[in-house]
């Protein structure tokens, strides 16, 4: 009874650690939601005080309302489908400046068609579409795994583009504090004294935010600077001797709201009211959203992922957010997705649960019933410093970090989009900076080498076994054959490469002049159409110095391609296609042989090759008496890949050849040998099964030496067998030779 009181004693206690345990998490968990819901409300009410001004000013609570409703849907859908459980998804801001940029073209063009025309009813259809076409945008790529795409734009480009959108929001913070849209075009009239004093407070708040949050990154320093500055104002106000009435007459604050709910932003009715063709003509626009929310939702998760080191399912997470968007854009909500400061703050914090985002989503929903009273008298100078922040912190990270992290080429295309954006507008940065990553990638894509190696046919040669009066043919007939090993995709930028290089050997005679031409295309993928003109030239140039072109490997629209451009002809010599390098090689080597006047080397003979190791012909005849002659027909495998092995076999006369079978029915050539060659020696040695299956090409004369002749030659006639294996030695011992050469040309 002692005994079993003392094994279960402990359990009250471990019950007490995990209770203290899930009450700490449970704690983290609601403090880092109430944090988090907190700087998303506050963002809500920032960035569509951003959008919804000037002619939309006097609809910014319902503004208000579709930005928090778009938060509490997509943060809600987001919080159960990501595959990070921390995940906070809500508007954003890079997205919002183009809503924004939209916006006041939409106001405009409703105005042009009706003065007296209210253009609220065809700004919120157009959130909506554009939250529908970008949730549509996000299922399908992430259902096509398309989530790696994003990584192929230059970061440059994507830096460009963050550059912009912390310019636009600058200028947005500076619409917020004066009240009505600033560019460069009004901004010497707007900015007047008046003015110019509401924008200092929150320009300055906005700096400071950006120097502390960059030097003290601690959990709950935003929202209690927040706290402090709304505090702050409203002790200047009660020290200055005004009160609120005056200091929301005279503008400092965002109301007065007309009474209502903060949503729904339209009622069935005015519908009628919306323009769809002004919609219809802000289709880039609405590209553009699309492509910026996934490229910032692809970089923050993947800027989330660095930061507390969890791996995240980009595909996803763009199910997930493109399922929440097009919810979303039923309840007329702006486009939203994974917030990367929240997100990796929620981690840090140890609120690595999905209860974090539900409480952020609840404080969202509380603040949208509770309606537009509940933020009348938020500061303008506090929204507009929170924008400008925003907008400070990424000029800082692109234009100011950038100069020191990036190579000044890379730098200067950041600076150009920023400019073009500023100066010109948005859109035209974007398709400044797609252009730009286009060019960017032919450039770069140029610089690779398309050529992987350049061999001599000296040091390069097929696997077909020759006689040593070939050998001797070969070595001196080498360099006429130049193989060029090709890799990548080959389009303009590296067909020229190619030629060039093809076009400087073919007219260089040193060491002799070269008569085949080589192209490996195993490690090729794909060739643009604009390349086959760079082979068609390579063609004409090697048919007028009398060189044949022979390609190898070449995958079968690659072939199609080059035959619909005249570079491969059917029954032609001038360019000759081969299955492989190896096939390629033979052919070449072939041909210089049989052009090449006799030796006087004498052909390969099993007899007298051992009678060289053996000491004479009676020690050959003696040796040979311990092996089992063999007569094999043409065709016949003499042993199958993967069989046991026990014996090796010695070539007197005929041709084998080894192979391996691949994947999908294919094979490859390992070596074709010849009299005088050893075959399946490993097998014997080491007691292994066949590497590959050996054929006999032609009719063919094998002595087979066992295993257990081996031993009995061993015993019985020792100097015998230490002559045979000095024999095999010297054959293995040559085979290194020759492969060595081979791979020292290759890093060469």
């Amino acid at each position: 009874m002692e005994e079993q009181a003392s094994n279960t004693a402990p359990l009250p206690a471990q019950a007490g650690f995990l209770t203290k345990v899930w009450r700490s998490r449970l704690v983290a968990a609601l403090l880092a939601g109430f944090v988090s819901g907190t700087l998303v409300v506050t963002f809500d009410i920032s960035l569509a005080a951003v959008i919804f001004t000037g002619n939309l000013g006097n609809r910014l609570p319902l503004g208000i309302g579709i930005f928090l409703i778009s938060s509490v849907v997509v943060g809600a859908i987001v919080a159960f489908g990501s595959s990070f459980r921390a995940t906070i998804a809500a508007p954003q801001e890079d997205t919002s400046v183009i809503l924004a940029s939209m916006a006041t073209g939409i106001s405009a063009g409703v105005k042009a068609i009706d003065p007296a025309g209210d253009p609220f009813p065809t700004v919120v259809a157009a959130i909506a579409v554009t939250s529908a076409v970008t949730g549509a945008f996000f299922l399908i790529l992430g259902l096509l795994r398309g989530g790696v795409l994003v990584r192929f734009i230059p970061y440059p480009v994507v830096g460009g583009f963050l550059a912009g959108c912390g310019w636009l929001l600058v200028q947005g913070a500076l619409t917020v504090m004066v009240g009505e849209p600033v560019g460069f075009d009004n901004a010497a009239t707007l900015l007047t004294t008046p003015d110019l004093t509401k924008c200092i407070p929150g320009l300055i708040f906005g700096v400071l935010l950006t120097a502390a949050l960059r030097k003290y990154n601690k959990f709950g320093m935003l929202p209690g600077m927040l706290v402090g500055s709304i505090g702050l104002f409203y002790a200047l106000v009660y020290l200055s001797g005004s009160t609120l009435d005056e200091a929301m007459a005279a503008g400092w604050l965002i109301g007065p709201f007309p009474e209502g709910a903060l949503w729904p932003p339209l009622q069935p009715a005015e519908l009628a009211e919306v323009h769809w063709s002004l919609i219809f003509k802000r289709a880039f626009d609405i590209a553009a959203v699309s492509l910026l929310a996934t490229i910032t939702i692809l970089l923050s998760a993947s800027g989330v992922e660095l930061a507390t080191e969890e791996e995240i399912d980009l595909d996803r997470e763009l199910r997930a957010t493109g399922l929440a968007n097009l919810f979303g854009a039923l309840a007329g909500g702006v486009v939203g997705y994974m917030s990367l400061p929240e997100s990796s703050m929620n981690h840090k914090s140890g609120a690595y649960t999905r209860l974090t985002a539900i409480v952020a989503v609840l404080l969202s929903a509380l603040v949208l019933v509770i309606g537009a009273e509940s933020i009348s008298n938020v500061p303008r100078p506090v929204l507009g410093g929170l924008v400008a922040f925003l907008g400070f912190s990424f000029l800082f990270e692109t234009v100011y970090e950038g100069w020191f992290r990036l190579r000044r080429g890379e730098y200067l295309i950041v600076i150009v989009i920023l400019l073009v954006i500023a100066l010109v507008g948005f859109l035209q940065g974007v398709a400044v900076g797609l252009a730009v990553s286009l060019v960017l990638f032919a450039v770069s894509y140029s610089r690779i080498e398309v050529i992987r190696n350049a061999i001599s046919g000296s040091n390069l040669r097929s696997n077909v076994g020759r006689k040593a009066s070939e050998e001797k043919i070969l070595d001196t007939c080498g360099p006429q054959i130049y193989v060029l090993q090709l890799q990548g995709f080959i389009f303009f930028g590296t067909a020229y490469g190619l030629l060039d290089r093809a076009q400087q050997r073919i007219l260089d005679p040193t060491p002799m002049p070269v008569r085949y031409l080589v192209l490996d295309f195993r490690h090729v993928n794909g060739l643009d159409s604009s390349a086959v003109a760079s082979f068609q030239r390579l063609r004409r140039i090697a048919e007028s110095h009398q060189v044949m072109l022979m390609l190898t490997e070449v995958p079968p629209d690659i072939r199609n391609s080059l035959s619909r451009g005249g570079v491969v002809v059917e029954g032609d010599r001038v360019c000759r296609v081969f299955s492989d390098l190896d096939h390629g090689l033979e052919a070449c080597e072939n041909e210089l042989i049989v052009e090449a006047p006799p030796t006087t080397i004498p052909p390969p003979v099993l007899s007298r090759d051992l009678a060289v190791v053996f000491n004479g012909p009676m020690e050959v005849v003696r040796f040979l008496g311990y092996l089992d002659r063999l007569e094999l027909p043409a065709g016949y495998d003499l042993f199958r890949q993967g069989d046991a092995s026990k014996d090796l076999y010695l070539i007197e006369s005929g041709e084998l050849t080894a192979w391996i079978a691949l994947a999908g029915n294919r094979t490859k050539r390992l070596r074709t040998m010849g009299p005088g060659t050893v075959v399946g020696e490993s097998g014997l040695y080491l007691d292994a099964k066949r590497s590959a299956t050996v054929t006999a090409n032609d009719a063919a004369v094998l002595y087979r030496l066992s295993y257990e002749a081996l031993q009995r030659l061993t015993l019985e006639a020792p100097e015998l067998a230490a002559a045979f294996h000095e024999f095999v030695a010297r054959l293995l011992a040559q085979r290194i030779v020759d492969s060595t050469a081979a791979v020292k040309s290759l890093f060469n």
